[in-house]
């Protein structure tokens, strides 16, 4: 058998790689995955036993879970993508979840969207977070109707929009209800298995001061200063919080950072030598069990508010994923990786994903795992290996295999 998938996905590769660098080409940005969730219908209808545009309309943002909602934003033509393996026995069924949304480029990326190979590598937007991994499920399941071969149990795949606002595509797929044994989201993780992924909550914290001359500094207040004693804080709640983390997961204790509190953006004033009645900050608080988002909301608000800082969390909350190493799911899926020739280990990745809407809001135990480096993800430098699309979708043969089984 191990032979036979090895042989099958090398000759589907290069269909992969083209794929790979048509779904590069299409700049799905928010709002414009539907190009996307087509093109994938069309090159995967004949390989599945079912495949179905699940439209997404604005009813979901009326959704307490909604994430990063925009003005005049509405969904007039936008879909998820869900494929459907039926089980022919009585194995363990399975989901897989990856998204089709990107980022806008990066600062100094050229053509984001012409997608080119170089040192056996494909560049791009999007080529491993996460059209690289959708890639390799495409490859697994051309892989499997090469090999005239059927799962089991059943597996669904849903390609999704919006992962990187917060993840309301597979808020929908939640919403519309899933019942499998266990569930595996692809990102970008050097084909790496991650059992525990990070949490993370933006925020927005609004000062008031009170504006005039620098002159007259004891009749003044600095809404920028104001901003600044709210970082403070919000780095003391982080101590706080990292302190009982590390004492309860040995996965971080050696780690540099594995809570980092981001301050992206900070603006206040419009004159040197003014004070300025307001300001904004603008956030990303990370986190680790035991906590959960409301217990993140509820200190951050203690901490911050105050008659001159108020906070608010209406962008993107997403609660850790966590699986405990033991679990039969990260153990077959470590040995399935093994056996495509991949050195891996059970990780803690330091960026969240949808991961937690498996197995937070529908308890369903989750790992994470693809192809291509995080680091280089949301970068000039994106980029998938060639081969990790092949043993990435070997990894995932063998674990369909050893989960479900194949007749």
């Amino acid at each position: 058998m191990k032979s036979d998938i090895e042989k099958a996905v090398n000759q589907n590769l290069n269909e992969a790689v083209e794929l790979l660098k048509d779904l590069i080409s299409i700049p799905s940005i928010r709002g414009n995955e539907i190009k996307v969730a087509k093109y994938l219908y069309e090159r995967i209808k004949d390989l599945a036993d079912s495949t179905e545009l699940i439209p997404i309309t604005d009813e979901i943002m009326k959704d307490p879970d909604y994430s990063f909602k925009l003005e005049n934003f509405h969904y007039s033509d936008s879909a998820n993508l869900r494929v459907r393996l039926d089980g022919v026995g009585e194995g363990k069924s399975l989901a897989f979840n990856t998204h089709m949304d990107v980022v806008p480029p990066s600062e100094g990326q050229k053509d984001a969207f012409s997608p080119f190979i170089k040192e056996n590598k494909v560049f791009g937007r999007g080529a491993n977070d996460c059209k690289g991994q959708i890639a390799i499920l495409w490859l697994l399941l051309k892989s499997l109707k090469t090999l005239k071969l059927k799962p089991a149990g059943d597996i669904i795949i849903d390609f999704v929009i919006e992962e990187e606002n917060g993840g309301n595509g597979t808020l929908k797929v939640v919403r519309d209800g899933l019942n499998v044994d266990a569930a595996i989201v692809l990102e970008p993780t050097e084909l790496q298995v991650v059992h525990l992924v990070r949490g993370a909550v933006w925020f927005t914290v609004k000062t008031e001061g009170k504006a005039g001359h620098s002159g007259s500094p004891e009749t003044t207040v600095s809404a920028l200063k104001e901003a600044i004693k709210a970082m403070d804080k919000i780095e003391k709640v982080r101590e706080e919080l990292l302190k009982v983390s590390k004492n309860k997961l040995d996965e971080i204790k050696d780690h540099p950072n594995p809570m980092p509190c981001t301050f992206g953006m900070l603006h206040s004033g419009n004159w040197p030598a003014a004070t300025p009645n307001e300001a904004v900050l603008k956030g990303v608080f990370g986190f680790l069990p035991p906590f959960h988002r409301e217990d993140v909301q509820r200190k951050l608000s203690e901490s911050v508010v105050n008659k001159r800082a108020k906070i608010y969390f209406d962008m993107l909350n997403n609660d850790p994923s966590f699986v405990e190493k033991s679990h039969p799911l990260v153990i077959t899926m470590l040995e399935s990786a093994r056996e495509a020739g991949i050195k891996s280990k059970a990780e803690f990745m330091n960026a969240s994903c949808d991961a937690w809407r498996y197995s937070v809001q529908l308890k369903i135990p989750t790992i994470v795992f693809g192809g291509g480096s995080i680091s280089t993800a949301h970068s000039k430098e994106e980029n998938i290996p060639i081969e990790d699309i092949k043993k990435g979708a070997i990894a995932l043969i063998n674990f369909i295999y050893k989960w479900s089984g194949l007749k």
